[in-house]
């Protein structure tokens, strides 16, 4: 049975709401599903991508260094749409786009090796700049991110734990922080003094 993990990541420059979800299924399987319109409408909603539409609500200065504009989305929310962009995507890795009103979401695909069989993690993103920003958005939106991505393992035909909506609320008002500088920096303290252990012990040996 799979759940969801959730916390907060603080980097340099801003903190995203991380949501990580293993899946008992292949990557590639994975990604086949994440990425059609029709299977997102059992789990989110059915979309549709516009190339041509990409970039027409802009300012031509904003394209006047000659990068093609981002492609167009619009989910179909049945009495209205949500519409955003595609900043970057990347065939069985990952999809980052803008969302009116929920800013930058990233899907992000991690292939692991069991012992049964493959399996992939799928990572979920939403960034915030601050880690005060975060938090609310965690506390306003966590719970329906989390419920959707649920959704989408059973889609994937995997028996997923329930959680209540209570449960989601209590969890997302009050998630861990995690300071990537700090963990970064404990990584680089530990490497420096394995090297000077090495150091030391290759003096006592003489060498």
């Amino acid at each position: 049975m799979t759940s969801t993990s959730p916390r907060l990541v603080k980097w340099e420059n801003g903190t995203d709401l991380v949501i990580e979800l293993p899946l008992a299924v292949d990557i590639g399987t994975v990604w086949s599903k994440l990425v059609d319109s029709e299977t997102a409408r059992s789990w989110f909603a059915s979309f549709t991508v516009d190339e041509a539409a990409a970039g027409t609500d802009r300012d031509d200065s904003e394209n006047s260094d000659g990068e093609d504009p981002n492609p167009a989305i619009t989910f179909d929310l049945g009495e209205t749409t949500l519409n955003g962009e595609i900043l970057s995507c990347e065939v069985e890795d990952h999809v980052l786009v803008e969302l009116d009103d929920f800013g930058v979401l990233g899907m992000a695909l991690l292939a692991l090796e069991l012992t049964d069989g493959d399996a992939t993690l799928l990572i979920f993103t939403q960034s915030a700049p601050d880690v005060e920003s975060a938090r609310l958005k965690a506390a306003d939106f966590g719970p329906m991110w989390d419920t959707h991505l649920r959704l989408f393992a059973r889609v994937l035909g995997l028996d997923v734990a329930e959680a209540g909506e209570d449960e989601l609320l209590a969890l997302y008002a009050d998630l861990e922080l995690e300071d990537s500088e700090t963990d970064d920096s404990e990584t680089d303290d530990s490497e420096t003094d394995d090297s000077e252990t090495d150091d030391s012990e290759d003096g006592a040996n003489g060498r």
